[in-house]
């Protein structure tokens, strides 16, 4: 695992700065804190003892142990350590507090403050307990006191520009401040929320370690229903007529006031004209009410930079809720203004300004430095927080020339955290950043790439951030190509420049800072309306910006985060572990174990994970009976094709290594053959053996007497399994026996385990010898009077040997292996036929497409995958398309599968026979992270031929081994 982690030295003297040092830890699952504690010492200059015990660690006020393991809370990705001392919790960690005071808008927003009881002043100053960094505000500008039962008074201090609660000025005199109140001041607005979260919040999304550094996110909650808009008209004043009633300003003199305080004391009621009075009061209380729902709604549906920043820390339900599907999907708020209510004439106080990249396409943001960068830090956190890695890729493009390497890249610091940042399989960089000219032009022409090639459909969006000129002809031009093309490839641009002359042209929307203080922004987007889509442009917007403290602590949040199931995105992977996609990261029998007794009381299952296509596992299963039509022949056997080189057997390797993870092997047997004698066994299916599913192995090409045996058990079994079936289908007949029984997910039919023996005619038996081993487990199973079978697999690698032999080398007429191999091909042809239904299945490889078309087992694989094939007709054959023949030579275990609807999906197979070197594995490291290389392509050298450690198959293999053992779990019996 690699986890990236912060360590803070301990302070030397009154500063409050603390040098601190970003590195990468590598280690194995499993690795204590102690094994890397030293290291990390070491990182900020600081020589550890030599044992771990002389270097202690912190996580905020927590001394972690020595035996904390990385990659388990709080040690996971973008996790900050401090070095012998304890660091500053930040103030929402202080305790629970009687309120708290957010921030929600201006050049300082997302603060989040609570409130104990006393006074809290807000200003412009260091001095002030709550400081913003609004010019328009003064230094000490408002206070705020909190009595002990939670109440808030706010008063204004002598501000120059004035103070406002909710449209209404204060004054020095402290006026109740309501929870939901909006103060203003300045450009910045604040609002006051409970202490605590309300009960009827929805609950956190929660996150589970998985090891790894990784903190694994629940799935969203249903997306919630768009606040609905006030309905029908807003209550009316009265009508003319009963206004007319009121009486002449001559006659609201005592004696009209006397004659009403009568009339009310005489008759219990009030008058016509203090009734319409009334009346109206609560039409104009039931408007202003029906607009400030409205204004609360637009708020929520757009999160301030505060409400994003909580949802962030706590996972709450808005975290990564926006997907392709959403109404808000890649929506911009960049700041707040008075705008129209729905009732005409009526403005909404700071209600949020955005701009739809998916409308507008493009975005340029200009203004001065600071400010453009707090604009930018909000814009592209709110992007993170609300759209998860698999709904959008960000990739960071600031190489401009005219600022220094090193103020490009401290300014973009935080962003390095974000999990959209992290490259996709293939893609040669440790991030997707451009902060140099060599690695802007990189990260450009991937995205112009896409330009060329065919229509995107699903996978993430991409949003680049383009900060300045990206420093080469090329890249500009690229950038020129993506503003203009992009958005229909998925991809939208957002420019930034210090003056608006220097955006790029042909952008769909800008905003551009400008006002005394640059704290107000000048909109123009497009807007669809009434009358159709149109350009608006709004001025006077107060900015949404934020500080690098606090998007770093955003950032950071977010850095252990992923989805529990996401959608792989972006290029194919090279290359790829299978243990990997089956989250084996430790291969355990308490793993294997574990999963077997969560399997349902069914039949066996054959599904298995093979690699990853672009929107996610590539996956298969073999029993699945709805990709079979009724009535006609076939089943869900499999097919798999290519030339030589292309990864046939591997992928076959790895079929049987996922489905004998997926299903125990009392219910899922396998047998394996090879129609072609490899030139090394380890380059064949015989390390397969040593999985405890496989209860057969041949190699029909040397031993043609097995070869009769193996084509007569097969159809014997299937001529078994007609008897004992009388006509149903396997899965059915496997319920329906339960369900008499009630076995509870016990082997129906009962499973007597008796100690291994060797049978008599097993004696003189060569069992070295790959082609004639039969594999037996450490126990055998008898079944018992009709026993149920179990599900069958058979793996045939090379099944064109068997179908047309090998030219000059293939037997004569009448030699008997000629006779056996024309045996099994007849007992496989049966199996495709009559198998499927019966629970056997077959999955076999051809490296001669042309040889095996026609056969019974070509028509009835439903299933078809071809690798990389010398011609695009042997593609047609496998897949009906010629994609196939365009597969580079460098990249094997590339390939098309078909599904039976006419679906072709790209993919990456897994590899599980590929070695991990033990150097790389078992000694932890340390590494100082460059961040201004991570945009360029790693420098490592190939392990995959450099390991000399076990297989990943033979490690599979062992565990799977324990695991039967430790279930007292009995494999099926040999077939033959």
């Amino acid at each position: 695992m690699q986890i990236r982690l912060t360590v803070l030295r301990p302070h030397s003297g009154p500063s409050t700065d603390r040098l601190a040092a970003d590195v990468l830890v590598t280690a194995p699952a499993g690795t204590a804190l102690g094994a890397v504690a030293g290291a990390l010492a070491g990182a900020v200059g600081v020589r550890g003892g030599r044992a771990a015990t002389h270097v202690h660690l912190y996580a905020g006020t927590q001394r972690l142990d020595e035996r904390t393991l990385l990659g388990h809370p709080p040690l996971v990705d973008g996790a900050v350590l401090s070095l012998n001392e304890p660091a500053p919790e930040h103030d929402r960690e202080d305790g629970p507090a009687a309120a708290e005071l957010r921030v929600v808008g201006g050049p300082d927003a997302g603060g989040v403050h609570l409130l104990h009881p006393g006074r809290v002043r807000v200003g412009r100053s260091g001095d002030a307990d709550v400081p913003l960094d609004d010019p328009d505000v003064s230094r000490l500008h408002l206070e705020l006191r909190i009595s002990p039962d939670g109440r808030v008074a706010v008063a204004d201090l002598g501000s120059t520009n004035g103070t406002t609660l909710d449209g209404a000025l204060v004054g020095p005199d402290p006026v109740a401040l309501p929870v939901g109140g909006l103060l203003r001041l300045g450009e910045s607005s604040v609002v006051l929320a409970p202490g605590a979260p309300p009960a009827a919040e929805p609950p956190s999304r929660p996150a589970t370690a998985d090891g790894q550094g990784h903190l694994l996110l629940a799935p969203p909650l249903p997306p919630r229903p768009p606040a609905a808009a006030p309905s029908g008209t807003p209550p009316q004043a009265p009508e003319a007529a009963q206004a007319d009633e009121d009486p002449a300003p001559a006659a609201r003199g005592r004696g009209l006031r006397s004659l009403r305080l009568g009339d009310t004391l005489r008759r219990g009621a009030r008058g016509p004209v203090e009734e319409a009075r009334a009346a109206s009061r609560t039409a104009e209380q039931q408007r202003a009410q029906a607009h400030s729902r409205e204004a609360a709604a637009l708020r929520q549906r757009l999160p301030d930079p505060a409400a994003l920043l909580l949802t962030a820390l706590d996972h709450g339900p808005g975290l990564w809720e926006r997907g392709p599907a959403h109404p808000e999907a890649l929506t911009l708020r960049l700041g707040t203004a008075d705008r129209p209510a729905a009732e005409p004439g009526v403005l909404l106080p700071a209600v949020p300004v955005t701009v739809d990249l998916r409308a507008a396409g493009s975005l340029g943001l200009a203004g001065p430095r600071p400010r453009l960068s707090g604009l930018a830090r909000a814009a592209a956190a709110q992007l993170a927080a609300l759209h998860s890695p698999s709904a959008l890729e960000i990739v960071l493009v600031s190489a401009d020339p005219a600022r220094s390497a090193e103020d490009r890249t401290a300014e973009w610091s935080w962003a390095f955290w974000l999990p959209q940042l992290r490259p996709s399989p293939g893609q040669e960089c440790r991030l997707l950043v451009g902060l140099d000219t060599a690695q802007a032009e990189a990260r450009i022409a991937e995205l112009t790439a896409r330009l060329d090639g065919p229509v995107r459909h699903g996978g993430p969006a991409t949003v680049l951030l383009l900060d300045g000129d990206p420093g080469s002809d090329a890249a500009r031009q690229g950038a020129a190509r993506l503003i203009a093309r992009g958005p229909a490839a998925g991809v939208h641009t957002v420019c930034l420049a210090e003056q608006a002359e220097a955006l790029p042209p042909g952008l769909g929307a800008t905003a551009v800072i400008g006002g005394e203080v640059a704290t107000l922004l000048r909109v123009d987007r497009p807007v669809r309306g009434a009358a159709g889509p149109h350009r608006e442009v709004v001025d006077g917007v107060a900015l949404d910006a934020v500080s690098a403290a606090w998007a770093e602590r955003l950032a950071r949040s977010l850095a252990p985060l992923r989805e529990s199931a996401p959608a792989a995105r972006g290029p194919l992977p090279t290359a790829l572990r299978l243990l990997d996609l089956l989250d084996l990261d430790m291969v355990t029998p308490a793993k294997i174990s574990g999963r077997w007794t969560e399997l349902p009381a069914t039949a066996g299952s054959a599904a298995a994970v093979l690699g990853t296509a672009r929107d996610g596992h590539c996956t298969l299963d073999l029993t699945d009976r709805e990709l079979t039509t009724p009535g006609l022949p076939g089943g869900p056997h499999l097919l798999v094709g290519g030339a030589p080189g292309s990864g046939k057997t591997e992928l076959l390797r790895t079929l049987v290594a996922s489905l004998a993870v997926a299903e125990r092997p009392d219910r899922l047997s396998m047998v394996v053959v090879e129609g072609r004698e490899p030139t090394d066994p380890a380059l064949g299916l015989y390390a397969c053996t040593d999985l405890p599913h496989v209860s057969a192995y041949l190699g029909a090409e040397v031993e043609p007497a097995r070869t009769l045996e193996a084509a007569d058990a097969l159809l014997a079994e299937l001529d078994r399994r007609e008897q004992l079936l009388q006509g149903s289908d396997f899965a059915v007949w496997y319920a329906e026996r339960m369900l008499r029984r009630g076995d509870g997910g016990r082997p129906v039919g009962g499973i007597r385990l008796i100690p291994p023996r060797t049978a008599p005619d097993d004696a003189d038996r060569e069992r070295d010898r790959p082609a004639a081993r039969s594999v037996a487990g450490p126990v055998r199973a008898v079944a018992l009077q009709q026993a149920a079978p179990a599900r069958l697999l058979v793996v045939v690698d090379d099944f064109d040997a068997l179908v047309g032999g090998d030219g000059p080398a293939r037997p004569a007429v009448g030699d008997p292996a000629l006779r056996a191999r024309a045996a099994l091909t007849e007992a496989l042809a049966e199996v495709a036929v009559r198998g499927g239904r019966l629970g056997v299945h077959l999955a076999v490889s051809t490296g001669q497409p042309e040889w095996t078309t026609g056969t019974e087992v070509d028509e009835a694989a439903l299933l078809r995958i071809a690798l990389r094939t010398d011609d695009p007709a042997l593609s047609r054959l496998l897949i009906h398309v010629e994609d196939a023949a365009a597969l580079a030579e460098d990249t094997p275990g590339r390939g098309y599968l078909r599904m039976p609807d006419g679906g072709v999906t790209a993919f990456q197979a897994a590899r599980v026979s590929g070695r991990i070197p033990r150097t790389a594995t078992l000694r932890p490291t340390v590494v100082a992270l460059d961040w201004s290389q991570t945009g360029a392509p790693p420098s490592r050298r190939p392990v995959r031929e450099l390991g000399n450690g076990p297989t990943d198959l033979a490690l599979l293999a062992s565990a799977l081994q324990r695991a039967v053992d430790a279930l007292d779990t009995a494999p099926a019996r040999p077939l033959f």
